[in-house]
């Protein structure tokens, strides 16, 4: 049996070498193919496949992914005061009656202004701005444009002009960071101011209380330098002549003299001192006109003290130039 079996096959030195360089270079070959699909893979994951590395990664537990989105706001800016061409034959604002009552017996102005504001969309109070926004003066102290003489919340205060009421408008405006302006017309033409109540902006005007006339009186003297003329330089030319309101465009006395008389209150004895008298409309009020009628020749004001009321329209004229052609709008 030993002798029928056959008989291995001897490998030489040289063959075995062979084998193992063979065995080598598969090997090597091996390698490099899985090295090349690997960098194509990852290649194919960057630069197409970032969502699905993205849903793959993991997360840890409980962790929570959350987007966040910036959110651009913008602000369009109010357009300019648009106004119409022509007049309209008639036109009519729906403005929020506000009276002044008991709160503000003497608050016409900041009641017309509260009125203009709600009606823009500002929830805001007659008492608030009058707290808060306007500025108040004692008589002798400052002028009926610089400030409102009394407390409206007074009835023994006076009142004041548009300057006060237009910077007690952006005062309040600027505090509701709004970009809406304030306007005082000065209109020497009373279409424009029914221009803007055509173009439906309600406009604040100052006229005699139930447009009638009254005679302005002297009210009281302010002493220094520097004084601040009032109504008569800010809407009208100075007069020498005291005038009636009675009908006809009328202006402020502004009386400016030396007076050679030392005064306590002059820096010194030896130096002439500015003295101005203050003159006051003792039924001067401020209204919201919000519409008018050209065939009637009516005008619907928004009256603080009595609510909507209708004028003639030529008597409504009269009594606003009798009180220095001033009106406010804002828009």
């Amino acid at each position: 049996m030993e002798k029928n079996k056959p008989k291995k096959k001897r490998v030489t030195k040289k063959q075995l070498q062979r084998r193992r360089i063979g065995g080598l270079i598969v090997l090597l070959i091996l390698i490099f193919l899985i090295c090349k699909g690997c960098a194509s893979c990852a290649s194919c994951m960057c630069s197409k496949c970032d969502t699905v590395k993205e849903s793959i990664k993991p997360v840890a537990t409980g962790e929570t992914t959350v987007t966040s989105a910036t959110t651009v706001v913008t602000t369009t800016p109010l357009p300019p005061e648009t106004l119409v061409t022509t007049l309209p034959e008639s036109y009519e604002i729906d403005v929020p009656e506000v009276l002044q009552g008991t709160e503000l017996p003497t608050g016409s102005e900041i009641t017309a202004l509260t009125m203009v504001l709600n009606y823009l969309g500002f929830e805001v109070s007659k008492t608030e701005l009058a707290m808060n926004y306007l500025t108040c003066a004692d008589r002798g102290t400052a002028t009926f444009s610089q400030a409102f003489i009394g407390s409206p919340f007074d009835s023994t205060g006076l009142g004041c002009f548009a300057p006060v009421i237009s910077n007690t408008a952006q005062k309040y405006l600027k505090s509701q960071n709004s970009g809406r302006n304030v306007k005082i017309l000065n209109a020497d033409s009373f279409d424009d101011v029914l221009l803007r109540i055509a173009s439906g902006y309600p406009v604040m005007v100052w006229v005699n209380q139930d447009l009638e006339p009254c005679q302005e009186e002297y009210c009281f003297t302010l002493y220094g330098d520097g004084l601040v003329s009032d109504a008569a330089s800010e809407f009208k030319p100075a007069v020498t002549s005291d005038p009636v309101v009675s009908g006809v465009p009328a202006v402020v006395t502004v009386k400016t003299t030396v007076s050679t008389t030392a005064v306590t209150t002059a820096p010194a004895a030896t130096e002439p001192l500015s003295k101005q008298d203050i003159y006051w409309i003792p039924n001067a009020t401020c209204v919201v006109l919000s519409g008018f009628d050209l065939n009637n020749g009516t005008v619907t004001v928004i009256d603080p003290a009595k609510g909507k009321v209708t004028y003639d329209m030529g008597m409504f004229k009269t009594s606003y130039n009798a009180l220095y052609k001033q009106a406010i709008v804002i828009y």
